[in-house]
């Protein structure tokens, strides 16, 4: 037994029994002689180690989330935002004098005559002409948007006028221009022709206007019973005008 004692007491830094932990044992007040740790203990102390690293870990991830969330969010905030354009509200006018319309229009140079081929060629036009009716009688033009490939060309609008009509009892305005069809016009080429817009008058219950069957004419030339050259009529002298296209009025500004 002594000898034992002796030889655990000089060994007793160097024994490894498969590295588990020894502490000292005492018999009777003796010591000298380890025994060894449960051998769970040194699992839940490395166990435990490696849980402390792991939550250190996953904070520090989520510190790095926050960061590089509240850096796109800065960001974000210095992109200039997109804006929506907005449609125009379109004014309301309660009396036509210093309104502002634009006209949506389609109308061909020369009227079919009765005898005419319905799948006769004919020039159509279209486009959006705004004008300015002036508190004066004047018409101004304020812009003309042709968007036929053969553009027309726009060489004066006339003064505007309210008139009552003897057919309806109802307000009609008008105005005309003068317009130059282009070389490619199937009937006139290159004529210089005035055509006549006019549009029922109509308010709603608070008194704001709108433009309402929009119609464009030309005037013609009539040949009266006998020709032109009878006693009692000259040539020019009858006249009516015929219809050739229409157009649709909206209020803008200007």
């Amino acid at each position: 037994i002594e000898t034992t004692t002796q030889s655990c007491a000089l060994n007793r830094y160097t024994i490894d029994d498969e590295a588990t932990p020894r502490v000292p044992l005492d018999r009777d007040g003796g010591g000298g002689i380890f025994a060894p740790l449960p051998a769970a203990t040194p699992k839940r102390l490395f166990a435990t180690s490696a849980g402390s690293d792991d939550a250190e870990q996953l904070r520090e991830s989520a510190q790095k989330l926050r960061d590089e969330a509240k850096a796109l969010e800065s960001n974000l905030d210095r992109k200039p935002r997109a804006v929506v354009a907005m449609e125009p509200v379109a004014p309301s006018y309660t009396s036509l004098k210093e309104s502002v319309w634009t006209l949506s229009y389609r109308f061909v140079s020369d009227p079919p005559k009765k005898d005419d081929d319905d799948d006769a060629p004919v020039s159509n036009y279209s486009g959006k002409l705004t004008v300015k009716l002036l508190s004066d009688g004047y018409t101004e033009l304020i812009r003309h948007e042709p968007s036929t490939g053969d553009r027309l060309e726009l060489l004066k609008v006339w003064g505007w006028d309210k008139e009552v009509s003897n057919e309806d009892d109802k307000d009609y305005v008008l105005f005309s221009t003068n317009i130059k069809v282009p070389e490619s016009d199937v009937a006139m080429p290159n004529e210089e022709l005035r055509f006549y817009w006019q549009a029922r008058v109509e308010s709603d219950s608070g008194g704001a206007l709108s433009l309402a069957d929009g119609t464009v004419t030309v005037k013609k030339d009539v040949e009266p019973p006998g020709g032109f050259w009878g006693i009692f009529n000259g040539g020019g002298i009858l006249a009516q005008f015929r219809y050739v296209g229409n157009f649709a009025a909206r209020s803008v500004s200007e």
